[in-house]
């Protein structure tokens, strides 16, 4: 063994680098897939499969044997094997997805009263057989008739629902907390997260999230309810060896579990099955489309059977619409696009900005945090009657058309159009603020939902003004295509589009928004708005330069994953490749030297070269493999910590009946029967021949090749590593860290905007001038007195 090269790395001079940096660091100890090898495991057991299936189980006339009849059984319960998964898995995230929304809705009522006909209901199913409000249902009785009582009550148990869910997240799973859209994202790409998809992570998150909504909080279910049904789709697939054992195929379920998440979200399977093309997965092949749609139409199947609402939506804020749009209307349209990208912008900006004070200065106070916020969201939002409920049930309010039982809580009323649509701009605002400051807790937090509450809302003041336009000027030129007999606007379209555009702005999706919005209304008619709604916010987002919220918290995060966006670093692979290395050599090297490399050291994998003086490239083998062969050998074969090691094939390995038919790296992933007939076969008082676990085939670059075709090479390939060789002596490796590190150092000083100093001054310029309102406000009323 020796090491080869200087030593890589930069020094930083600024602090926004060093600290980023040091975020990759944080996770050096995870493991990323290697996406070849995983192939090449793959490709060796279809070999064997293919070899296993040529053996004739016929008789020798050609009569049919109970072994031909089992072979044929087991061919077919194979083949249809994944669409078994997929099946349970839609199952589960179904009924998972009613229960958390039947308990959801009775916790978020309970704050408000109960059920005196059985405390196990919720205001709507105790009142089914009456038309009214809630409040006036003679079986639902409130806390209290003093309206400051309900307040107090209505913030207690806010505060005890948030500190139950996050005291649960701390102290049983951490992982729980969040959304886990970033996370998935990075899996789904190669980072192993253990524990992540776990049983004790969808059990707490489960439990926990229908306290987080009913505790009134500004975070919604349905990124949450992504992770769960990727933690579904984990547990499923592990149960079964085919995928348990293979990280891409796992990966398939759990991509067409993350479809089938957004399914049952929102009721649109093939927007969710969009969704997992256009936000999760980087790589998307046709068949796990097909298991995406599969999954997300069981999955909505089990939902629409179970009904949890006893409605027949899949979803509260599914609804209808009877009339057209017109023409002219797009010029309101185009506002709330502009508004969508304009919203989408200040709340990944400043809610990156809130993470990095809550990391700085809150890492310790989790719980405390999250009742704070949902204390004080309680607290203002009792008094808005767009806060006060809950926001599925807020935007099933202010989506519905004015006619047919449209009218809640006088909302269509032009009496009070003017207070309605100041109260609905002041719900936009304080549910922004709120959003900023809510997402990131450490509590199961989406930001789906909330974005849409804050787009309904203020699409929903904005139809209520230009309503107001048309009734006081109904025979102006841009209002002369209505029919008079007819109702011209439809607020709740705007509330609809607004949502839309929220949404689209903050996640910076097109497509999928699209698809959802057409499934929740079920309007063909309505789809050419929504498009240039959306349209108009992924322009707003594009000119500001927004990325999603999803992918800023990635890389604020550090998780190592690269991005979509070519770089044009006008570097080599050689400025960025490490050169001090940990080889091996072809021959040499004894079970003492390699046992000391392993505890000396604790990369992932080890280079073979021939020698010390040649450094000419032999292959490449795993530290797992490695590991794995010599703590077998030492269990079955006879060897000594003197035996020599060989890492090429010999001429004597032709001639023997095990090892003849056995290629380089063939070995890889073997059943461990198999293994254990080889390693005793290969393991030897003279020798220990490893050769058939090394890959003598690794990826290799030319130390001149730019690094931005490395950078393709990782994304496109997914290789752990790329060996860097020239005239087939290595020189170095490169490794998605090193990518990494290398885009943090040149990263422009401007595109770092997640330290809190920016945070802190707007803080400072907030109170002083609050503080000269205060003494403002002050001074007129003193001389208001005076006079």
């Amino acid at each position: 063994m020796t090491r080869i090269g200087a030593q890589y790395g930069r020094q930083l001079v600024n602090r926004d680098y060093e600290e980023e940096i040091e975020q990759i660091r944080r996770y050096e100890d995870f493991t990323t897939i290697d996406w070849i090898q995983d192939s090449i495991v793959e490709r060796n057991r279809r070999i064997r499969n293919a070899k296993a299936a040529k053996v004739a189980y016929r008789g020798p006339s050609g009569e049919i044997t109970p072994t031909w009849v089992w072979a044929q059984l087991w061919r077919f319960l194979r083949a249809g094997e994944p669409w078994l998964v997929i099946s349970l898995v839609g199952i589960f995230i179904g009924m998972n997805a009613a229960l958390i929304s039947i308990i959801t809705e009775w916790l978020s009522d309970i704050k408000m009263g109960y059920c005196m006909d059985g405390w196990w209901l919720n205001s709507q199913f105790c009142c089914l057989e009456v038309e009214s409000d809630g409040e006036f249902c003679p079986s639902w009785h409130l806390w209290s008739t003093a309206t400051l009582v309900r307040w107090l009550i209505y913030v207690i148990f806010a505060a005890i629902f948030s500190f139950v869910a996050a005291h649960l997240v701390r102290s049983m799973a951490k992982y729980a907390a969040g959304s886990g859209i970033s996370e998935i994202k990075c899996i789904l790409t190669g980072f192993v997260m253990q524990g992540f998809l776990g049983y004790a992570t969808f059990f707490i998150k489960s439990l926990t999230l229908p306290l987080v909504i009913a505790s009134g909080l500004s975070v919604g279910k349905e990124g949450p309810s992504v992770h769960v049904a990727c933690c579904i789709g984990a547990i499923v697939a592990s149960w079964f060896q085919r995928f348990s054992r293979s990280q891409g195929k796992m990966r398939e379920i759990i991509t067409a579990a993350s479809a089938a998440g957004v399914a049952v979200a929102f009721g649109s399977p093939i927007g969710g099955v969009l969704f997992s093309i256009e936000e999760m997965s980087q790589m998307f092949r046709i068949k796990t489309m097909w298991r995406s749609f599969v999954c997300a139409l069981v999955a909505t199947f089990t939902l629409s059977v179970m009904n949890p609402f006893r409605t027949g939506k899949l979803v509260l804020f599914q609804v209808t619409y009877s009339r057209d749009w017109h023409f002219f209307e797009i010029i309101f349209f185009i506002i709330l696009g502009i508004f969508g990208g304009l919203y989408g912008a200040f709340v990944v900006k400043f809610n990156m900005q809130v993470a990095a004070f809550r990391r700085k200065h809150l890492a310790t106070h989790g719980v405390a945090e999250a009742v704070i916020l949902a204390t004080l969201t309680a607290a203002i939002g009792y008094f808005n009657r767009f806060m006060r409920i809950d926001m599925t049930e807020m935007m099933s309010i202010l989506f519905r058309e004015c006619e047919g039982g449209g009218d809640h809580d006088n909302l269509c009323q032009m009496a009070v159009q003017w207070p309605m649509a100041n109260s609905l701009l002041l719900a936009t605002f304080i549910r922004m603020g709120l959003v900023v400051i809510s997402y990131g807790a450490k509590v199961p937090a989406g930001i789906f939902v909330p974005s849409m509450a804050v787009g309904a809302t203020f699409g929903r003041m904005v139809g209520i003004m230009v309503k107001a336009m048309y009734r006081a000027y109904p025979h102006s030129g841009i209002f002369s295509i209505c029919d008079p007999n007819v109702p011209c606007i439809t607020p709740g379209t705007y509330a609809f589009l607004g949502a839309a555009a929220a949404l689209s702005g903050v996640m910076r999706i097109t497509v999928t928004v699209v698809v959802i919005m057409f499934e929740l209304t079920g309007a063909l008619t309505y789809i050419l708005p929504t498009m240039i709604v959306i349209l108009v916010t992924k322009a707003v987002g594009d000119f500001l330069g927004t990325r999603g919220i999803a992918d800023e918290a990635i890389r604020f995060n550090g998780y190592p994953i690269l991005e979509n966006e070519d770089h044009g670093f006008n570097v080599s692979v050689s400025e960025v490749m490490k050169k001090d290395l940990d080889i091996l050599f072809a021959s040499g090297m004894i079970v003492s030297d390699i046992e000391q490399l392993l505890a000396s050291t604790n990369v992932k994998g080890f280079p073979i070269v021939t020698s010390e003086s040649s450094q000419t490239l032999v292959g490449y083998m795993g530290r797992t493999e490695l590991r794995y062969v010599l703590d077998k050998a030492q269990n079955v074969g006879d060897i000594s910590p003197s035996t020599p090691c060989a890492f090429t094939r010999g001429a004597s390995d032709q001639e023997d009946f095990v090892l003849s038919d056995m290629t380089s790296g063939s070995a890889l992933g073997v059943e461990e029967d198999v293994a254990t007939e080889l390693i005793e076969t290969s393991a030897t008082i003279d020798v220990l021949k490893l050769w058939p676990w090394v890959n003598q085939t690794p990826l290799t670059v030319s130390p001149q090749l730019p690094l931005e075709i490395v950078t393709q090479l990782f994304k496109r390939m997914g290789p752990r590593v790329i060996l860097v060789e020239e005239h087939g002596s290595l020189k170095g490796l490169v490794t998605v860290k090193d990518v990494l590190r290398f885009n943090a150092v040149e990263q422009p000083v401007g595109d770092l905007h997640w330290n809190t100093g920016e945070l802190e001054a707007i803080l400072g310029v907030m109170w002083n001038w609050a503080v000269g309102i205060a003494d403002t406000s002050i001074n007129w009323y003193r001389r208001l007195i005076r006079r």
